[in-house]
């Protein structure tokens, strides 16, 4: 279902109407909904790690090198984010902010594999890894929308565009929040949103807004070994 079938679906319910465009029209439902389809996807993929958005970065090492671009479509870590080692048992500790940082690089303590934080648009990792270890980490892309061509962007630009989560969803969404913008009763139409979310949520298997303090601990109680 392309952006203009859920645009039509939203504007037969709102409306009561049908429409033929919504990139190449000028009226002032028209634009106002795109404004709302762009701030409803967006939305939409920071509620949940969804399975269909995650990708893996593999960092190539050369044992001097500590600092590494995160991937062109990166948009935010997972939930439950860890860089893993393919040489340790263990995974890399998350900095928990600069300042912690700042601290670990002055009296780094002998933790392997080391730590990892991100900031300027880098991976941070610390100390520098092993040649050829490779740490890898599971991150939500920034393209959220797939063209007619199959080329993945992240805003809708063509009445052709699909999105890459729930059409309906994004359909639900778009009648809140229009009804919200208008300054109409709107909760039970966020309600049925809520509700389709949460449904969508639970069938997908991205993780959980649940961490576990490992402290130097593998899932396997196992303390760190090199493989």
């Amino acid at each position: 279902m392309t952006v203009l079938d859920c645009f039509k679906q939203a504007s037969r319910r709102l409306l009561a109407q049908d429409q033929n465009s919504l990139f190449t029209g000028t009226d002032a439902f028209q634009i106002k909904m795109q404004a709302i389809i762009s701030e409803a996807i967006l939305d939409i993929a920071q509620q949940h790690d969804w399975l269909a958005l995650t990708k893996q970065c593999t960092l190539t090492t050369d044992g001097q090198t500590a600092d590494f671009d995160l991937p062109a479509d990166y948009g935010r870590m997972l939930v439950k984010s860890d860089v893993h080692s393919s040489i340790w048992s263990v995974n890399y500790q998350a900095a928990k902010d600069l300042d912690e940082w700042t601290q670990l690089q002055r009296f780094m303590p002998s933790t392997i594999p080391g730590y990892w934080i991100i900031y300027g648009g880098q991976m941070h990792l610390m100390p520098a890894p092993r040649i050829n270890e490779n740490p890898c980490f599971w991150y939500i892309v920034s393209n959220l929308v797939r063209g007619d061509d199959g080329t993945l962007k992240p805003q809708f630009t063509t009445d052709s565009d699909t999105f890459l989560l729930d059409e309906q969803l994004l359909v639900l969404a778009m009648i809140w929040r229009w009804k919200q913008a208008e300054g109409l009763d709107y909760a039970e139409d966020m309600q049925n949103y809520e509700v389709r979310l949460s449904q969508l949520a639970a069938k997908d298997h991205g993780s959980k807004p649940i961490r576990s303090s490992r402290n130097g601990l593998n899932r396997l109680g196992v303390w760190a070994l090199a493989r």
